[in-house]
């Protein structure tokens, strides 16, 4: 399916066979609650909100984002910043990740000739390359130095910011603006305790850091945290002490991984997979036209299979499989999307029989990978298609 076909479906259920499967789906209604509750929270902490578009890569959210408060657009890469400028985003862009070569430099700066850029990175050798470069050109690069505060990804040791800040301010060419952090822990501790005091830790190790920073005589405006959990936890426990900004990404789909960590509902999760049943050759089995290059092989650590299928279009019933009593934190016993290939998926059932041509609206494990893929994503309310998107950004990965 190509966006010159998509106009077509606009005004049908998703439940159509008109419609092809397999394909993505965002529920308006849903999408839109979710920005404006996370910006209401921030507010309400007295934080800023710069949230991370890799997780839609589609500018029309952006501007949802940006329309509801949001102080700029976190990017993990140029290309995506690139992409939303060429549609009109002219915002503040955090480049979340460390880049190289004098090209990518260059590229950057010209950027920041009509927005404000941020780059971050972890090493002062390459500040001091950046800062060469935009020396050379009779400009200055807006540097944010990555801290890590024990998920052991990008970033220097929190307790060693301090002077790396204070070389990184020393060099020609650059302006330290401030730090940055992602701990990521909150997606792998198993109790929700545990995720808690990972977010309180991140909170309180950049504050710390920050201050000690400031005590060397270097100015440190920015102290940005990151994560979908972790700004859920921070901010609805007050602890904003010291940070000024949440970079979270998810929080505008949701998908299975937050319901697995306790910070949404299978009826907060805005983007679904619309795939179709193709056969049925054993008892108790189904496979779908929806494999790895839809759904993506990326598991939930704390639930079983590829994503959460929430109902079923029988004909013309859809079946819900959700409860209406308590939040769902794993897959209904009677289906599970056991098995992925690259086309097609495997599903085990113990309910009705499932029927070929029945259709499964799916919740991702990880709503961040599906729109890179998905040429065209649909959106509307109530199961009917209102519009389509087409993702700028989508495959922009330099």
């Amino acid at each position: 399916m190509t966006f010159r076909d998509a106009e077509k479906f606009v005004g049908r259920s998703i439940f159509d066979e008109c419609v092809p499967t397999p394909f993505v789906f965002i529920d308006l209604a849903i999408l839109q609650r979710n920005i404006a509750h996370m910006q209401a929270l921030v507010q309400t902490a007295g934080v800023k909100l710069r949230p991370h578009i890799k997780t839609h890569k589609i500018a029309a959210i952006a501007k949802m984002q940006l329309q509801a408060g949001a102080c700029g657009l976190t990017v993990a890469k140029l290309g995506e910043a690139q992409a939303f400028i060429d549609a009109g985003i002219k915002t503040g862009y955090m480049v979340a990740q460390p880049f190289v070569s004098a090209e990518k430099v260059r590229w950057a700066l010209g950027m920041a000739e009509t927005c404000e850029m941020f780059i971050c990175l972890d090493d002062v050798g390459l500040a001091a390359a950046i800062g060469e470069i935009a020396t050379g050109e009779g400009k200055s690069a807006d540097i944010v130095l990555i801290v890590d505060t024990e998920y052991k990804r990008f970033g220097v040791d929190w307790r060693q910011a301090p002077q790396f800040a204070e070389q990184i301010a020393r060099l020609k060419g650059v302006r330290f603006r401030g730090i940055r952090s992602h701990d990521g822990r909150t997606y792998r501790m198993p109790t929700v305790d545990e995720r808690m005091r990972a977010a309180r830790e991140e909170v309180e190790r950049m504050a710390e850091a920050a201050e000690k920073i400031r005590q060397l005589g270097v100015d440190c405006d920015l102290v940005s945290v990151g994560s979908t959990p972790g700004a859920y936890f921070v901010l609805q426990n007050g602890w904003t002490d010291g940070i000024t900004e949440l970079r979270p990404g998810n929080y505008v789909f949701h998908d299975r991984m937050q319901i697995s960590l306790g910070v949404a509902r299978p009826e907060d999760c805005a983007l679904r997979v619309i795939a179709s049943v193709v056969s049925t050759p054993r008892e108790g089995e189904a496979l779908i036209d929806a494999g790895l290059k839809t759904l993506t092989g990326t598991l939930d650590r704390f639930s079983e299979g590829y994503g959460l299928v929430i109902a079923v279009g029988q004909g013309g019933e859809v079946q819900s499989l959700l409860s209406n009593s308590a939040p769902r934190t794993s897959q209904p016993a009677q289906i599970l999307l056991e098995r992925l290939w690259e086309e097609c998926g495997l599903v085990r059932y113990e309910s009705e029989p499932l029927r070929i041509g029945d259709r499964l609206v799916i919740v991702p494990n990880h709503a961040c990978e599906i729109t890179n893929l998905a040429e065209v994503v649909f959106y509307g309310s109530n199961d009917r298609i209102e519009g389509f998107w087409v993702a700028e950004a989508r495959g922009k990965v330099w």
